[in-house]
């Protein structure tokens, strides 16, 4: 495991390296992650990659997005795809959890040309918006946004007390909450705060609608599959009713464990990922 750092633009990504290998498999963490999410997976495996999980902006220890800005969800293909053109090659495999998964199969429709395979974790499709709520949508982010204006990180007594928050948003043990939140946090005079930005918070000022989620997947041409857990969220296997269809072609697989199932069941993930990668012919 090593620590690299690129651009993407005028924002430092940062992000940890594992493994060896000609093939490159780029990993993306779901939202208010971090790279840390595949320690679990990777840390102790032997591989036949070389695995570059990044920090998206505004998470663990990448820069922030300017104060201007604001996080949209098709930011994060560009960030990418910076990622790949820092990197100097030429293809590579996407593996994406949650809002990872999102962006890797956005990536692909846009740039196939640049991907081997992508396997999707908890994440399918894009969070959409019907098309009737778009000016709805559009209002509550911009009022959201100015109610939160020059909102800063809140400080924890402590990082237990920040733990513990995040406990009840998620399934996750207390030991891989600890493992996936050190990286999201910074100690400083008055106790503990996130590393992460406040603004990733506000509301999307824009989504998809799902005749554009469709078209997108329609346009995916590499092959792709979704991991699931058994006790994963409820929309992941409400979007895979919905778009399955649509797909040239869908590999699931299902295993133990809830969203963050390739932390829980890491071992049997990382066997799922490498045997689809055998079966494209790249490894």
């Amino acid at each position: 495991m090593q620590s690299f750092s690129v651009q993407s633009g005028e924002l430092a990504l940062h992000g940890l390296t594992f493994g060896e290998g000609k093939e490159v498999v780029i990993a993306l963490h779901g939202w208010l992650d971090n790279c840390y999410s595949f320690r679990p997976m990777l840390e102790h495996a032997t591989l036949n990659a070389t695995w570059y999980c990044i920090d998206f902006p505004g998470h663990g220890r990448s820069d922030w997005r300017s104060n201007d800005a604001h996080y949209y969800f098709v930011d994060y293909v560009d960030d990418v795809y910076n990622l790949i053109a820092e990197l100097g090659v030429e293809k590579v495999h996407l593996v994406g959890h949650s809002m990872g998964a999102m962006v890797a199969g956005l990536f692909a429709s846009c740039f196939a040309e640049k991907v081997i395979s992508v396997t999707l974790i908890e994440g399918i499709g894009v969070i959409t918006t019907p098309s009737e709520d778009v000016v709805k949508q559009l209002r509550q982010a911009i009022t959201k946004r100015y109610e939160l204006r020059n909102r800063t990180a809140r400080s924890y007594s402590s990082k237990q007390q920040i733990y513990k928050a995040r406990a009840l948003s998620t399934d996750l043990p207390m030991n891989l909450i600890a493992l996936l939140m050190q990286r999201n946090l910074i100690e400083t005079d008055t106790g503990v705060s996130l590393r992460t930005d406040p603004k990733l918070k506000n509301h999307s000022g824009f989504r998809f609608d799902e005749a554009q989620c469709i078209a997108i997947i329609k346009e995916i041409n590499v092959p792709c599959q979704l991991i699931i857990g058994e006790q994963g969220y409820p929309f992941v296997t409400e979007n895979l009713v919905k778009y399955s269809n649509y797909f040239n072609g869908l590999n699931v697989v299902k295993v133990p464990g809830g969203h963050h199932c390739h932390m829980q069941s890491n071992e049997q993930c990382l066997l799922q990922v490498h045997a689809f990668m055998l079966q494209t012919g790249a490894c």
